[in-house]
C-alpha cells in the first residue's frame, strides 16, 4: 500500500484548498492529505513545509498552478526544491513526468457519460496514475459498476460533494478518498473517522 493509500485509509477526506484564507483550518483538521488547487509557487514552500511538519501530504493541481512551467523543469523544481508529495493534473503527460521525479501521480477525469468513462478507463490504462480524481463525484455511486470491472488505479471522488450523505455514498461505492473543500466536512471526519 502507498503513502496516499494509506493517508487515505485512516482518513478519507482530503482538503482541497481554494483560498490561502483556508489553510489554517487545514493545518487543524485531521485530514492526512491536502490538495492545492489554486496555488502560487511564491507561497507554496511555506504551506507544504507547514503541512509535512503537520504530518500530511501535499499535493499541487498543476493544471491551476501560477508561475511555474508545466514542463519536467517545473515538476522537478516542485520536487526537489518545493518538496511537494504528488500532483493532480488532467494531463496524461504530466503524470508520467511526475513519476520520473519519484511523485505520487493522480490523474484528474470528468465523468460527463458513457463515452467519458470509456475514455476515463482508457486514460488509466495508458498513463498508470497512482490514483484517479473522478468528477463530479456525485454520479459515482452510479457507474462504479462501470468502472469496477476494467480500472487500473484507485479512485477518488471530487466535485458537488457537500453533505455527509455524499462522503458516505461515495466510500461506500468502493472510493478510496473524497476531496472536498467544505470546511465543515473536514471537521466532520474527525468524528466519523476517529483514529
Amino acid at each position: 500500500m502507498d503513502a496516499l493509500q494509506y493517508a487515505l485509509k485512516k482518513k478519507p477526506i482530503i482538503a482541497s484548498i481554494t483560498r490561502d484564507a483556508d489553510f489554517t483550518e487545514v493545518l487543524q483538521s485531521s485530514a492526512n492529505v491536502a490538495f492545492f488547487l489554486n496555488s502560487d509557487i511564491l507561497t507554496l514552500s511555506s504551506m507544504v513545509n507547514a503541512l509535512h511538519s503537520a504530518g500530511k501530504l501535499s499535493f499541487v493541481h498543476l493544471d491551476l498552478m501560477t508561475g511555474i512551467a508545466r514542463d519536467s523543469s517545473g515538476i522537478k523544481f516542485l520536487a526537489e526544491h518545493i518538496g511537494i508529495d504528488g500532483i493532480v493534473t488532467t494531463r496524461t503527460n504530466l503524470i508520467s513526468m511526475a513519476k520520473q521525479h519519484e511523485l505520487i501521480t493522480i490523474q484528474r477525469s470528468f465523468i460527463l457519460d458513457s463515452v467519458s468513462i470509456d475514455q476515463t478507463i482508457k486514460i488509466m490504462q495508458d498513463s498508470r496514475p497512482d490514483a484517479v480524481e473522478l468528477l463530479p463525484g456525485l454520479v459515482l455511486p452510479s457507474v462504479m459498476h462501470l468502472l469496477q470491472r476494467r480500472r487500473q488505479s484507485p479512485i477518488i471522488a471530487g466535485g458537488l460533494l457537500s453533505t455527509q450523505a455524499h462522503v458516505r455514498d461515495v466510500l461506500e461505492s468502493g472510493c478510496i478518498g473524497v476531496s472536498t473543500s467544505s470546511t465543515s466536512l473536514w471537521k466532520w471526519q474527525d468524528k466519523e473517522f476517529p483514529n
